[in-house]
Parts: structure tokens; sequence; C-alpha cells
């Protein structure tokens, strides 16, 4: 946004500036330059929770592996054709399952921010597949589907139209409408166009339509989870 506004104001004159700064603050363009930071912030800090989570889920495989034939029950137990695991054992193996699908909960979020994040800087390029394919294109989607089919449950659905809070492009088509109604001379509509593109500011404000589409998508997989 510093770069937005070092443009504007060293290319157009004062009075006009002003009045085209006052017009992206009233579109909430630096809203959507702090989001893009807490995106960015929020996928190094996801990968940092896989990584974490990934070797914690390997250490509990290996010691669920040095007590697998850890068992309740005896002799007579055996004799009888039944045995259990032990408590240690037990409780290695539930950690191990949470800790698994705490990283794949963990894999979904950082894939999904890392492609909010990897936006092209140009909206005639679109967006990845795995956002235009949410809710279907997440892991833990996949799962709850899985789990439906082994509980001989309904598969789980998700609404082809996202709410009217999630409509992709709503802030990106309100900042296009706005700069294309404004009564600016037609250079210095060419200098903000320019400086919102090779500034980032379009890329950001996209970046924040497809955060309320992923949300609306995180939502559809909770509802077909419970």
């Amino acid at each position: 946004w510093d770069l937005v506004v070092r443009d504007v104001e060293a290319t157009l004159p004062a009075a006009l500036a002003c009045e085209v700064l006052a017009e992206l603050a009233r579109q909430r363009v630096p809203e959507a330059f702090a989001l893009r930071l807490e995106l960015v912030c929020l996928k190094k800090i996801a990968y940092y929770l896989f990584a974490q989570g990934s070797s914690l889920e390997r250490q509990l495989a290996q010691l669920a592996t040095f007590w697998h034939g850890e068992h309740l029950g005896g002799p007579e137990g055996a004799a009888r054709g039944y045995w259990r695991h032990s408590a240690r054992l037990t409780e290695v193996s539930d950690a191990r399952v949470q800790c698994s699908g705490a990283v794949s909960a963990t894999a979904d979020a950082r894939a999904l921010v890392k492609h909010l994040c990897c936006l092209p800087r140009h909206s005639s390029k679109g967006c990845g597949a795995l956002l235009l394919e949410l809710p279907r294109s997440l892991h833990c989607w996949r799962l709850v589907e899985r789990a439906c089919a082994a509980a001989s449950a309904p598969p789980p659905t998700a609404a082809d139209e996202p709410p009217p809070a999630a409509v992709a492009g709503r802030w990106h088509s309100r900042l296009r409408e706005s700069l294309g109604v404004q009564l600016w001379p037609p250079e210095a509509a060419a200098v903000v166009r320019a400086s919102l593109l090779c500034r980032g500011a379009d890329k950001a404000v996209r970046m924040r339509d497809e955060l309320s589409r992923a949300r609306a998508a995180l939502e559809s997989c909770t509802e077909a989870a419970d």
C-alpha cells in the first residue's frame, strides 16, 4: 500500500492524488494488503505445524511398533483366542491417530493458504484447480466421503452456488466498477490501474475474494462431517 501511495503522489497533482487515495481507501484496498500479510504469515505457520506434526506422527508410529506385541490376557486369553492392547499401547495408538488427523487438516490449511498467496498478479490468468474445485479438492472432504461410504450413509453434498457473502469476485468487481465511474483524466486513471496491478493491490483484493470462497468451502466440510 505504501508503494501505491508513493506512485499516486509522485505522478498526480496533490488534489487529485488525495481524491484517488481516498477512493481506494473506501474500497478497502489497504485492508486487502493487511489481509495478504496475514495470509503470508499463516502460510509459514501452517508449514511449521505440518512439519512438526509429521515428525511427531512418525515418532508415535515408532513407539506403537515397539510395543506392538504388548497385549493383555495372558496364556488363558491366548488359549481362548482373545487379547487386548496394553494401556500404554492403546494410549500411543490413539495419540497417533489423532495426530494423523491433525496433520491432514494442517496439510489442507497449508495448501489452501499457499494457493491463495500464489494467485497470479494479473486477473486474466485465473486461479489454480484447488481453489476452483473447492471443497471437493480438500483432503478433509475426501475423508468425509470415505467415512460416509464406510457407514453406508449418503455422500456429503456441497452447494453448487456459494452463499452471497462469498460470491467470487465481489471485492474485485466492486473496485473495478468504482474505478470505471470516476471522472478522472484518462492518464490519471491509467496510472492508478497500472500501480494497482504492478504493486500487487489487484492481487490482494482478489485474495480477499478467494478467501471468502475458501471459508465457505471449509464450512461445508464441517457441516458434512457433523
